[in-house]
């Protein structure tokens, strides 16, 4: 039997092309794209999210001052409600005695308030505190002792009070400072740089897939640029936001807080020189320039904030020190200490009043604007989720469609 011979394998002129890379390329460009769009929107997210902390803690600023205004108030009246104890030569359970303590009291649990609202004053608060407790010890010696004894004790307790006026000074000083630092994310400018370049690199992707598929346009990749802009408006739209609630806080809410702070802390003081004035039945130039200074800085302070005039006050004063001047002393006390409407205390309690009213609307504006930016931003928050996911979901699919013409 013969065999037939094989036919000879046809061998072609043409060199067999080498198999196509486009395919793993464009694989590679898709993943790549899916990663920039996410994490371009995860570094969106990251910043939203500190912008929302950093909100968290502005009105703690503004509530903190003026809760040491209220300290620093607490323990003047505390003073002053002992000077007026010994003169009325009242004994240690008098009214003006009790109420002295009471006042030392109210401080303490301001203290500790204070203390709670922001541990990193917790340190300087706790001296503070212990400065209060020895001050207290000072006020009660004094009551129901005789009156050479008294004096003596309201010496050492009032450089006490000015040891303690002073801290509380310093404490507000750091939490003027902090306010008036950068009032929004450090890492923001980053995170702008970061989403640019993500944007670049995409733009990168989207021009090599246009080489390789020969068509000017890729929607899909059109899309994941699109999301990326969006990102980057999105991110500066939510800093803007954060940028104007923590200023209005931190700067316009802040500076009523101090203004009205301000002016209660400097009538406690004119009150106190007219009232040691009494104690020691001397009016000297000393005092004078003493209640000048703090009475123009009182109203300095207030005009700002509408808080109302100060010519009462100082009208009841002219009338108490033009008795201690002409050495009237019975006169000028009974000015002093007299519970009228229209008398000197009452004069000072109305001012302040008025001034504890700006403060308070003040503190609950400080912390409404951050509040209503921390809701607002949770909108910027999911806008950047969806946008990072859509956009890597477009990218990957923009790309799928050119490599199905490979399959």
């Amino acid at each position: 039997m013969t065999q037939t011979p094989l036919a000879p394998t046809p061998v072609s002129e043409f060199p067999v092309p080498a198999p196509s890379r486009s395919p793993q390329l464009l694989r590679q460009l898709q993943a790549l794209v899916a990663l920039v769009v996410l994490l371009a929107g995860a570094v969106g997210a990251w910043v939203i999210s500190d912008l929302r902390d950093d909100l968290a803690s502005v009105p703690n600023l503004a509530q903190q001052y003026a809760r040491l205004g209220q300290v620093q108030h607490a323990l003047s009246a505390a003073n002053d409600l002992a000077v007026r104890s010994v003169l009325l030569g009242e004994s240690a359970s008098g009214t003006h005695a009790t109420a002295a303590a009471t006042q030392v009291a109210t401080a303490n649990g301001l203290i500790v308030q204070a203390a709670t609202d922001r541990p990193q004053d917790a340190t300087a608060l706790a001296d503070l505190g212990e400065k209060v407790l020895r001050y207290s010890a000072s006020l009660a010696a004094v009551a129901g002792t005789s009156d050479a004894a008294a004096r003596t004790g309201l010496t050492a307790s009032s450089s006490q009070l000015d040891d303690l006026l002073a801290s509380i000074d310093n404490l507000q000083g750091e939490l003027a400072t902090e306010a008036s630092s950068r009032p929004w994310s450090q890492t923001s400018p980053w995170a702008v740089i970061v989403i640019v370049v993500m944007l670049g690199v995409a733009g990168w992707a989207s021009w090599l897939v246009a080489r390789l598929s020969h068509r000017a346009v890729n929607p899909g990749l059109a899309g994941a640029v699109a999301a990326l802009l969006l990102l980057l408006v999105t991110g500066v739209a939510a800093q803007s936001t954060a940028v104007a609630a923590s200023v209005a806080s931190r700067d316009t809410e802040f500076t009523h807080v101090v203004n009205a702070t301000t002016a209660v802390r400097q009538v406690d003081t004119a009150q106190r020189v007219v009232t040691t004035a009494v104690l020691d039945q001397s009016w000297d130039a000393d005092a004078q320039a003493g209640y000048t200074a703090a009475y123009k800085a009182a109203t300095a302070a207030g005009e700002g904030e509408d808080l109302g005039t100060l010519s009462r006050f100082d009208k009841q004063r002219t009338a108490i020190t033009d008795a201690l001047a002409k050495g009237d002393p019975k006169t000028a006390t009974s000015a002093l200490l007299s519970d009228d409407s229209k008398a000197f205390l009452a004069a000072a309690d109305d001012f302040r009043e008025t001034a504890d009213t700006t403060s308070g609307a003040a503190v609950q504006a400080a912390a409404d604007e951050p509040a209503a930016a921390r809701s607002e931003l949770v909108f910027h928050l999911v806008a950047t989720i969806l946008l990072a996911l859509a956009g890597a979901v477009a990218g990957v699919l923009g790309i799928a469609r050119r490599l199905r013409e490979y399959a």
